[in-house]
């Protein structure tokens, strides 16, 4: 029994559990005595508990996923939970492009059917990890992302299932990330030189002969690069002539070994590729480490590597940051790069600085003029670049900035242009000129299987060329919303091409997830007519800013210091002058009118 008091109107009941009292009729003064159901049984006490139990189990299982996808929804985030489902879509490509480094002897043992289809594996990856990038960068409706945030906003805060389980995924592969770092860090202080690359073993020989007084586009030899550095002779890049005269057979690690043992016997190596084939910055970043006697330069890509990761963590935002660091460790295709002295990592690295300093004029061509001068790849990303100059500014900022860089770029290759321009020449032309063996994970990698045959060579080249035409009207169209998809649509033309190496597509991935980390942050304004009036200035800053895209604040990581002096300078200066015209020029409008008469 139960006892309800009804006093004054108001009802009192003093239970806990049970069900309510359905109906009292309002009488003032009346003690009213109803009898009520039983309280709950401890059994069913015992469910309600295992119920909550499970359900704050199950909440704190994803508990730690608050690092990756903030439980913030509000509309003022979404940029941030937009960013951060963008960049589960990195995820799947960095764990695919993981997956292509997965060695086919691994794995044909056990599934030797396959053998005659292993060139249609790596297609199959490298594919769906462009895919995924674009998918990555893909642009929203306006009337569609405002839906999504309106969603977001009263929708539950823990993410998606695919996106658990790509996180989940993602970190996985960052333990193999973790062994090749650690491995990365042994070979570049704690071991002897050991090239994977016979690019890198090219320009470290080349950056000795500079040090020697020699010229390194007319003494490069790789017979002396073989016999100087640890290499193994599927290293190297064979060509079509001699030996392997008249085919298009990849050669196999047999073919090479034999042939290069010819070849060192004889002391001429026709065969393979001697020449310096990069631009000159490729090696002079070199030469300080020759002069101190270091021979193993792999500590010079970490290094890069490092400062790209820095930079990537000083601009985030700290809802990102994790994303950062696990994106830098899963990029294990990235690492492999690394360990192997791929020149990618500096390229990348100076084209990234260029897109970042896209607001900060000659700073950003001069940076583009050092990527142009370090590998041919950073060619494929001018159009793109000054595409988004002229649509942020005009058409002549962009010849204006192309010309600086182009002149940056001719200063760093004019002592050995002036040295011997035709061995110049053939050197940097070389990877398009001399006679390269097909090769890649794009289309070409399917004529080694049944399903295709090899095509003569000018078809891959048109289909590069139509390719690059529609990745630039791609871009014309998006490059105001999303500056950062150059980093990927550059590369797609070589997916068509001749020659399209793995490691030309595993430096787009991270690139990619900075440049959108650098758009989350508040835009700035450039100059100090905020807080003046233009007019109080003696010098021009009537430069255009950008549209629609925020300033990335970046800049800090290596000028915020130059940057605030100068500021600080400049407004002074107006002060000064202001006060001092105030007191001997007297201001237009301040003076009195002429005297008429």
């Amino acid at each position: 029994m139960l006892r309800a008091v009804l006093r004054g109107g108001v009802i009192c009941i003093p239970f806990s559990g049970g069900q309510k009292v359905v109906e009292m009729r309002e009488n003032t003064g009346q003690v009213i005595v109803r009898e009520v159901s039983e309280a709950p049984t401890p059994k069913e006490v015992s469910l309600t508990r295992l119920t909550r139990t499970e359900k704050v189990r199950g909440q704190k299982k994803w508990l730690w996923m608050r690092r990756f996808f903030t439980e913030d929804t509000s509309p003022d985030n979404h940029q941030i939970i937009e960013i951060q489902r963008r960049a589960s879509w990195i995820g799947i490509a960095l764990i695919l492009q993981a997956l292509n480094e997965v060695p086919h002897i691994t794995y044909l043992p056990y599934v030797p059917f396959i053998h005659p289809w292993t060139g249609i594996i790596p297609f199959i990856l490298v594919l769906g990890s462009l895919l995924a990038l674009c998918m990555a960068f893909r642009t929203t409706a306006h009337k569609r992302q405002a839906e999504q945030s309106h969603n977001s906003s009263h929708a539950n805060t823990r993410p998606h299932r695919w996106q658990r389980i790509i996180l989940v995924c993602a970190l996985l592969t960052s333990i193999a990330g973790i062994v090749i770092l650690g491995r990365t860090v042994a070979l570049s202080f704690l071991m002897p030189p050991e090239y994977s690359n016979d690019g890198t073993s090219l320009d470290t020989n080349a950056a000795i002969l500079l040090v020697e007084g020699r010229n390194p586009y007319t003494d490069s030899n790789i017979i002396n690069v073989v016999r100087e550095f640890p290499i193994e002779a599927y290293w190297t890049t064979p060509l079509r002539v001699g030996q392997f005269a008249n085919r298009l057979e990849y050669p196999s690690a047999s073919d090479f070994r034999s042939v290069l043992a010819t070849d060192l016997k004889a002391g001429v190596a026709p065969e393979f590729e001697s020449r310096v084939s990069y631009p000159a910055l490729s090696f002079l970043t070199l030469v300080p480490f020759i002069w101190l006697n270091i021979f193993n330069v792999l500590a010079f890509y970490l290094f890069c590597f490092i400062v790209l990761v820095a930079i990537a963590w000083k601009i985030a935002r700290p809802e990102l940051r994790p994303w950062v660091l696990l994106l830098s460790l899963a990029n294990v295709s990235m690492l492999i790069s690394v360990s192997s002295g791929n020149l990618d990592i500096l390229n990348i690295l100076l084209v990234v600085v260029a897109w970042l300093l896209r607001e900060r004029g000659w700073w950003s061509a001069l940076f583009l003029g050092l990527a142009l001068s370090t590998k041919q790849l950073s060619w494929f990303f001018v159009p793109f670049y000054a595409m988004m100059i002229w649509r942020q500014y005009n058409i002549v900022e962009s010849i204006r900035r192309l010309t600086i860089a182009g002149i940056v770029a001719l200063l760093i290759n004019l002592p050995f242009i002036l040295w011997n321009f035709h061995a110049w020449i053939a050197g940097v032309m070389a990877p398009m000129a001399d006679p390269m063996f097909p090769e890649g994970v794009g289309i070409v990698g399917l004529s080694t299987t049944p399903l295709l045959s090899f095509f003569p060579q000018m078809v891959y080249n048109v289909l590069e060329l139509a390719a690059m035409f529609v990745a630039l009207i791609w871009y014309w169209r998006i490059c105001k919303e999303r500056p950062e998809a150059a980093m990927v649509l550059a590369i797609i033309p070589l997916f068509f091409a001749w020659r399209s190496l793995s490691s030309y597509f595993y430096c787009a991935a991270f690139p990619l997830f900075l440049l959108m980390a650098a758009r989350t942050l508040p835009a700035k304004r450039r100059y100090t007519r905020q807080v003046l009036d233009q007019s109080m200035l003696w010098f021009d800053h009537n430069e255009p800013v950008m549209n629609d895209v925020p300033n990335p604040v970046d800049v800090r990581v290596a000028f915020q210091g130059v940057y605030d002096l100068g500021t600080w300078a400049a407004t002074k200066l107006a002060l000064v002058r202001q006060g001092f015209s105030s007191v001997i020029i007297p201001s237009p409008k301040s003076a009195p009118p002429p005297t008429r008469g």
